[in-house]
């Protein structure tokens, strides 16, 4: 079974894309039909452009010892 977690920061590695940031009116404008969202990081606070969805399925561990 997978649990949804979301996506690692890309500059600092560590933290989560968290937070929705709000696009530039030219982003919106040309590229409206594009699933582009910005998102911002937990920890640095940097921004950052993510193509679909900032959620990414992790494998989890299995804590059941049966054979």
């Amino acid at each position: 079974m997978e649990t949804p977690q979301k996506k690692l920061c890309p500059h600092c590695k560590k933290g989560r894309l968290a937070y929705r940031a709000k696009r530039p009116p030219l982003v919106k404008a040309f590229l409206f039909w594009l699933p582009i969202k910005r998102y911002s990081c937990s920890l640095c606070s940097k921004k950052s452009y993510v193509y679909g969805s900032a959620w990414e399925t992790a494998p989890q561990k299995n804590t059941n010892n049966a054979i």
